[in-house]
């Protein structure tokens, strides 16, 4: 038993529909169950409830046992001196108020359901993917909807916080921010650190002065990457070397170590060299990126933006570690909207919420409903159990649900784990 649960239960309203009596035998009638207080103090607010005849208006206090209050010390403490309910699982104790009247209680042992109690052990000690996969039933519209939208904004808000960490180093510069996020999702999840180290290293201050080389703008990206430290009998990479020996003198670059790129458990279209190849053509192709992404009245406009061509000179010099040549080095289309569901929109999003630009909120969350869903493990098992994965929107929900919820055994915040609890109690 987990006070969350009596917490659950008191707030969830079920109490409401049940002919209740306090431990001494005074009938009891929740009108208003109050509101949930995260902070110190009483664990619900403004409840209103009935005791016999007389109606009462103040706080709710929640304990696995009732001598839980003299434990919490709660008896010195004046902010429960406003308590008109001690709902507990256990009375063993009785406690008073400061006058020495004692202080009405709820037990709620004999009350809880059995099935409600079974649902939510086996939910706690379950081993599957999903806790609830045996149980799943799926929320009626409105409230899956509501759910999804909620669960969107959760993960919006958890990836703004790390871009806003970003921005603060960045001093509020924007395209510097862009850019660092940029240079994170080129590396995927396998390589996503060695790239933001890249962007660190290699401000885009330095890349601006030379927008016009493509040959200069792959030699700072692969030379402060620590792949041009070394004498190499390619013509183009050695041109590479040349030119980044100069730049890295004169901007006093520090290249990163080679080994810290990872090339195994990954296909060789990701492996990190590509991936330097293609982030070199999109700073070369897009300056002031940012802005444009901003400009951009479409999905289709923002998409083209992220078309990169192949340098067919540095393709030929790239090799893999079985010594073939890397092919499909293109940014394709899913290679594209990934990056827009989980670098550009964010930034887009939060953009908007700091300069209080509704529409441009509003653009960000209608490109989730436009993009087509992701298709990964996770995605696929919601299918399975016959949520509906129709979009971006959805799949980035759902990801949040698995991620925040299910792997943290958080069912009673969640509203299927809820729907499943209250179900023939």
């Amino acid at each position: 038993m987990k006070e969350e649960l009596l917490h659950f239960i008191w707030n969830s309203g079920t109490l409401m529909k049940r002919n209740l009596q306090t431990h001494s035998g005074e009938p009891l009638h929740i009108v208003n169950s109050g509101t949930l207080n995260t902070d110190a103090g009483p664990d619900f607010f403004n409840a209103k409830i009935k005791i016999g005849t007389t109606l009462w208006a103040g706080n709710i206090e929640i304990h696995l046992k009732s001598s839980d209050w003299k434990n919490h010390k709660h008896h010195t403490d004046k902010k429960y001196n406003n308590v008109i309910l001690h709902v507990v699982y256990h009375h063993d104790a009785e406690v008073c108020y400061e006058n020495g009247k004692p202080i009405p209680v709820l037990e709620l042992r004999n009350i809880i359901p059995p099935l409600m109690l079974r649902k939510y052990k086996q939910l706690q000690l379950n081993q599957n993917v999903i806790a609830c996969e045996n149980l799943f039933i799926i929320p009626k519209e409105p409230l899956l909807t509501n759910w999804l939208n909620r669960l969107l904004v959760e993960r919006l808000e958890d990836k703004c916080e790390h871009i806003n960490e970003l921005l603060i180093q960045n001093n509020n510069n924007w395209e510097e921010t862009f850019y660092t996020i940029t240079a994170r999702y080129f590396g995927m999840k396998i390589n996503a650190q060695p790239f933001e180290w890249l962007a660190q290293n290699l401000p885009i201050t330095v890349l601006s002065k030379h927008k016009n080389s493509l040959l200069q703008i792959e030699a700072l990206v692969f030379g402060v990457a620590g792949f041009l430290e070394e004498p190499h009998s390619d013509n183009y990479i050695a041109l590479m070397k040349r030119e980044f020996d100069f730049m890295k003198s004169k901007y006093a670059l520090e290249p990163l170590d080679k080994s810290i790129w990872k090339f195994a458990r990954t296909r060789p279209a990701n492996f990190p060299t590509p991936r330097l190849a293609q982030f070199a053509m999109l700073i070369y192709k897009s300056s002031h990126l940012f802005s444009r992404v901003l400009e951009a009245k479409d999905l289709p406009s923002i998409k083209n933006l992220y078309k990169i061509p192949v340098n067919e000179k540095l393709n030929s010099s790239l090799l893999h570690s079985q010594q073939s040549k890397i092919k499909n080095t293109e940014f394709g289309d899913t290679a594209t909207e990934l990056l827009l569901i989980n670098s550009v929109i964010p930034l887009m999003f939060l953009y908007g919420k700091k300069l209080s630009l509704d529409d441009l909120c509003e653009k960000s969350l209608s490109l989730f409903e436009i993009l087509a869903p992701e298709n990964n493990a996770v995605t696929r098992f919601w299918k399975k159990l016959n949520v509906p994965v129709n979009s971006s929107f959805d799949s980035q929900a759902l990801l949040q649900l698995k991620n925040n919820y299910c792997a943290r055994l958080n069912c009673l915040n969640c509203i299927i784990g809820k729907e499943i609890l209250i179900k023939n109690e």
